[in-house]
């Protein structure tokens, strides 16, 4: 019998997805009681080679549709995924092997409750650091903004409750925030597993993060747009002082260039350039709506 269905999206991460798939096929839970739900877009790099010629222990449910983004390729998963607890991780974030336990142990000790492991992280090509804060004590409350699918649980039926995700996010980020914040506002509690680790083995170059910034600035537009409340607007940094800087920056085209400059070597002048390009997407989502 399925009880669980681990869901991943991916797009040209054949390596990488296979290190998480060889990851996911060494889990300590019972293999005949797992499904991993695997939704590739069209990939056109052997991935659906690779996928094909695995051995998995436990149900490999792997399909391929049209690439019309992660929010859509994760709904549709959800759609045909067997299990009660529905436990989302990425393409490029293996885990030990303890893993999927974990999540599972932690329905039985809170029903109704979503949850959140742990992820170290390669944020850039030089700095590692993990998803969520250390200071979180195990099985902890922790707050609604840290419902991130990189490493998360929840029972199939709340999320249906809830909605599925919003299909209107395109771009980068905050769709699975969102759902979150929707599933706390139906009461949702969100616990924090420190021992149910993975790691993102995902490092992006300086610029390509300013390209990301610039998308989730987009997305959290669509956020602000979807909950129009002075709590969403404050929370995706919409606030006068960042706002009134970004208008200063983006009128003095000098001083944008010198923060440029400045950022190569200061890690205070690169969080300022981006805030920048993260502002300049949720401007330019917001005069584009």
């Amino acid at each position: 019998m399925i009880t669980a269905s681990i869901i991943i999206g991916t797009l040209n991460q054949r390596e990488l997805l296979k290190k998480t798939l060889e990851s996911l096929f060494a889990q300590t839970y019972p293999a005949d009681q797992f499904e991993i739900v695997l939704v590739d877009s069209l990939s056109n790099d052997g991935t659906k080679e690779m996928v094909n010629g695995l051995k998995a222990p436990c149900h490999l449910n792997y399909f391929r549709q049209e690439n019309k983004g992660k929010v859509k390729a994760r709904n549709n998963a959800l759609r045909v995924a067997q299990g009660e607890t529905i436990v989302f991780t990425d393409a490029d974030i293996p885990c030990e092997p303890n893993w999927l336990a974990e999540h599972l142990a932690a329905k039985v000790k809170y029903p109704n409750t979503a949850f959140a492991g742990q992820t170290i992280r390669l944020r850039r090509e030089d700095l590692t650091d993990t998803e969520l804060p250390t200071k979180f004590k195990p099985w902890q409350k922790i707050p609604w903004s840290y419902f991130l699918t990189g490493n998360l649980s929840i029972s199939k039926e709340l999320i249906f409750k809830a909605g599925l995700f919003d299909e209107s996010f395109k771009e980068y980020g905050w769709e699975d925030i969102e759902l979150g914040y929707r599933l706390n506002k139906m009461g949702v509690k969100l616990r924090f597993l420190p021992h149910a680790l993975n790691h993102h083995l995902h490092p992006v170059s300086k610029k390509d993060f300013l390209t990301i910034m610039f998308k989730m600035g987009k997305s959290a537009a669509v956020f602000y747009r979807r909950h129009p409340n002075m709590q969403i607007k404050l929370f995706v940094g919409m606030n006068p002082l960042a706002m009134g800087l970004h208008s200063l920056i983006q009128r003095l085209p000098k001083l944008l260039k010198f923060i440029e400059v400045k950022a190569e070597k200061s890690d205070f002048a690169r969080h300022i350039l981006e805030q920048y390009y993260y502002l300049s997407g949720i401007k330019e989502a917001l005069a584009n709506a």
